[in-house]
């Protein structure tokens, strides 16, 4: 089966709204659970999502199937890193700028950050060096970047065809981490392991063994097998709940791969998958900001959520459609110029 094929099946429409439903239940999490520990409501919120930090873990495993089949079209290791580039730099950019300035209003001071290192935000490899991220979230940046830069480094290595051969080796880190420090009590660099992303590796794994289901490139036995051992791995080292969730990320992935997922393809989901990459970038201190700010006002915590909710959305359809698919589509379309006029010039000559 083709990448052509795949789109014009709409499986990756329904990725797109599985991406949707992953930055809600993150949203909720943060509107939810975790304002509630940092700062406390003034009344009760009617809805709760204490699982919602597992959206981050379906992002992981979503990304494991873009960037496999994005590497799978990509002819050139440039190619890829301005795919990307064009992809998470822009809008991040943009997010800094706006989550700065919202929360330079001092509605929740601890919030804002020095200009030194909003400044170093600005790489999204700040968090390898320990410095504070202008927004929690950003994080899971760090980590997907690492993703990608290590299957840039197999895609020229040309170790993709045996994906699964080398994701057997990269999840046996996660093994090693966790085997050191419980049976040795040596706890291994927490800096290599999360340049290796070790942590994390087994969700990646599923996207991608669900890609290589979905394109019947190798038989099926091999990602099958793999999707086993990365479902084992989560259980005996992160537990019981992140089992759950990974069988639920799995589940997901293999009914989109097998088409089998067309009720995810629904308008509000894919309206949200849309703008899933500023939504996830600005909601969180933007909206805690926010929701401060109007439960001051006497609001009660269920209309504080629901505004900062429609605030948080509408600002980042604005930031998707004014700046992340501009400046994509601008930087794209340069790069290809630049690179049919090299292409061009020894025939010239």
């Amino acid at each position: 089966m083709t990448i052509e094929s795949v789109r014009t099946e709409g499986r990756l429409q329904e990725l797109d709204a599985l991406r949707g439903l992953a930055a809600l239940v993150v949203v909720l999490f943060h509107y939810t659970s975790r304002y509630d520990v940092v700062f406390g409501h003034n009344s009760a919120p009617l809805v709760s999502a204490p699982w919602g930090h597992f959206g981050v873990n379906l992002f992981f495993g979503i990304s494991g199937f873009v960037i496999f089949m994005t590497l799978g079209r990509t002819k050139t290791p440039a190619d890829f890193i301005v795919s990307r580039f064009s992809r998470l730099y822009p809008a991040y950019w943009m997010s800094i700028a706006l989550t700065t300035a919202v929360v330079s209003l001092g509605v929740l001071p601890d919030l804002q950050k020095p200009l030194w290192v909003i400044a170093a935000n600005l790489t999204m490899v700040h968090g390898a060096a320990d410095i504070p991220s202008v927004d929690g979230v950003y994080w899971t940046l760090l980590v997907e970047l690492f993703f990608y830069a290590l299957m840039l480094g197999l895609f020229m290595t040309r170790l993709l065809g045996r994906i699964e051969l080398v994701l057997v080796f990269w999840i046996g880190l996660k093994w090693l981490w966790w085997g050191t420090a419980a049976f040795a009590g040596i706890d291994l660099s927490y800096k290599i392991g999360l340049l290796l992303v070790q942590q994390y590796i087994p969700f990646f794994a599923l996207g991608i063994a669900a890609y290589r289901l979905m394109t019947g490139a190798v038989p099926a036995i091999r990602p099958l097998l793999l999707i086993a051992f990365s479902l084992a791995t989560i259980g005996v080292i992160d537990g019981l709940d992140h089992l759950v969730v990974a069988l639920i990320t799995a589940a997901l992935l293999l009914a989109i791969a097998f088409g089998k997922a067309r009720l995810l393809a629904a308008a509000p989901l894919l309206a949200l998958g849309a703008i899933s990459y500023p939504l996830y970038l600005l909601h969180e201190y933007i909206g805690w900001t926010i929701i401060a700010a109007v439960e001051a006002q006497g609001v009660n915590a269920n209309l504080a959520i629901l505004i900062a909710l429609i605030l948080v959305i509408a600002l980042s359809a604005a930031v998707t459609f004014l700046v992340e698919r501009p400046a994509m589509r601008a930087i794209r379309d340069r790069y290809k110029a630049m690179k049919a006029k090299r292409e061009l010039a020894p025939a010239a000559e």
